[in-house]
């Protein structure tokens, strides 16, 4: 064949030539673009699981300061200790890791810390409560010791203990046995027949409720 009818099949194929070419640098620039896609996204999920590690390694310590913060609430309201410092570094904490964290820990920590926000200002606005009032203070305080427990284990990377969404009379005695400390409830137990009282009422079970609607 010579060159001249070379020439000529180039020339009468010249336009399906150049779309070929065009179709081929296109598809290879798609995939690049879906190399790199795949890549900055890699690369931001990443950095999430990063950015959520950071925030759940925060968590613990700044529970531990809400703990710290319940019982000197119960101090001040059993023993008449001192007001409790305003535990803001925890606060803080706590409000900045709900970005990160998954999202069911990240409703139960903003449910902690708006609770804490009614708790506190509730204790800050009465001076030397006593009766009805101090046993309500010591419902708010076991009430927000029991958020705080429900945390402690996605904090720590623990398998998490199932529990219904509103804490049995069990949980809620419990965190304010912990609270008051265990030999202060042994020590002046009457004292706190008010507040027991008062969790009862408000954390009936669902079978308890069964059993309490008339038959039929």
């Amino acid at each position: 064949m010579t060159l001249k009818a070379v020439s000529e099949i180039i020339s009468e194929w010249q336009t399906l030539i150049s779309a070929v070419l065009a179709l081929g640098a296109a598809l290879w620039t798609v995939r690049e673009m879906q190399k790199q896609t795949r890549g900055d996204e890699t690369r931001h999920q990443n950095e999430l699981l990063r950015k959520k590690l950071a925030a759940r390694a925060q968590m613990p310590d700044a529970l531990s300061e809400m703990s710290r913060y319940v019982r000197e609430s119960c101090r001040y309201l059993v023993s008449g200790e001192d007001k409790p410092t305003a535990p803001v570094g925890a606060t803080n904490t706590l409000k900045t890791v709900i970005e990160h964290i998954d999202t069911k820990e990240a409703e139960k920590t903003f449910d902690l810390v708006s609770w804490y926000q009614v708790q506190h200002a509730r204790l800050m606005a009465t001076e030397k409560p006593k009766g009805i009032e101090t046993a309500e203070m010591l419902y708010d305080a076991a009430f927000l010791q029991s958020k705080v427990n429900r945390l402690f284990d996605y904090a720590r990377n623990e398998p998490e203990e199932v529990r219904p969404e509103k804490p049995s009379q069990e949980d809620m005695i419990g965190s304010l046995k912990n609270t008051v400390t265990v030999e202060v409830w042994a020590m002046q137990n009457d004292d706190f027949a008010e507040v027991v009282n008062i969790i009862k009422r408000r954390h009936v079970s669902e079978k308890e409720k069964s059993a309490a609607r008339p038959a039929g």
